[in-house]
């Protein structure tokens, strides 16, 4: 029986929190007994209605749902911005040279058309694309800027080379006047005895060519060949023949021409008799003839 006693006890103490959050009377009180709304519930409070129960439970949802979003947490993603500061092509005139932190190239052409390509599409390229380029080195500095602004420089060197010239033009002057040549032969030039060699100047048609004069000392009675070479920048070489002939010493000389005249006269003795002999023998048989008829 005290059991029965302290349990009524009880449920009067938590009744009316339980009746207070289900039952709210029109007038906006909560019903101190009600735990649905019927006709005698809130007699006093004008009345209750029907959803009452469903709009208090309503809100303890509603409430219930919003302290759970509340709880939410909203996960933003976070972009990652590359760091390649790598690249994948270069070019110079169409031509791809191999990829390294210092790269050479030589050409002989007055500029250059650079192309870079970076690995990363969003990595930024600053560099000279169409350089004029001057004899010896000229440094190309690439700069790559990566999308999370790491940088890294590459250094180009284009070495432009001289093109050599293959002129070997000479004009040859011999005692200051202009020697002609045919396949790179003089005529013959004919020289006394008394001189051992030639006074040759020349002009060379381009200032980077050079000449070398050779057999021009101690010229022999009779023929010579004296050899100009011109020697082109790029080496390319070319014999320019000067055709010479000696006279012999007029002691010689003089000496040759008594022999050839006595030759000569000798000959003309010879021609004499021959003929003198020839007419004997017509005449001969001339008389024979007329003698004989």
């Amino acid at each position: 029986m005290k059991r029965r006693v302290i349990l009524f006890l009880v449920m009067l103490v938590f009744c009316p929190i339980v009746v207070k959050a289900n039952i709210v009377c029109n007038d906006g009180t909560t019903s101190p007994s009600c735990v649905t709304c019927h006709k005698g519930c809130c007699s006093r409070h004008g009345g209750c209605s029907s959803g009452s129960s469903s709009s208090s439970s309503s809100s303890i949802s509603h409430s219930s749902t919003s302290s759970t979003s509340s709880n939410k947490k909203t996960v933003v993603s976070k972009v990652v911005k590359s760091s390649d500061t790598s690249l994948k092509k270069v070019t110079i005139n169409e031509e791809s040279i191999p990829i390294a932190d210092n790269m050479v190239y030589e050409t002989t052409k007055e500029s250059a058309t650079i192309l870079v390509v970076a690995n990363n599409s969003k990595a930024t390229l600053d560099y000279k694309k169409n350089p004029a380029l001057t004899i010896g080195e000229n440094i190309i500095n690439i700069k790559v800027t990566a999308e999370n602004g790491n940088v890294k420089n590459y250094r180009l060197n284009i070495t432009r080379e001289k093109i050599l010239s293959s002129n070997k033009n000479i004009k040859i002057f011999v005692d200051g006047k202009e020697v002609t040549f045919n396949s790179f032969k003089s005529d013959i030039i004919n020289i006394s005895n008394n001189k051992e060699n030639l006074d040759i100047t020349y002009e060379l048609e381009d200032s980077n060519a050079h000449a070398e004069i050779i057999d021009n000392e101690n010229l022999q009675v009779g023929h010579n060949e004296i050899v100009v070479k011109v020697t082109a920048e790029n080496g390319e070489n070319q014999d320019y023949v000067l055709i010479v002939e000696k006279e012999e010493a007029k002691e010689k000389k003089g000496k040759a021409q008594e022999e050839n005249q006595v030759q000569n006269d000798n000959n003309a003795s010879v021609s004499i008799l021959l003929g003198a002999g020839f007419l004997g023998c017509l005449s001969y048989l001339i008389y024979k003839k007329i003698n004989k008829n």
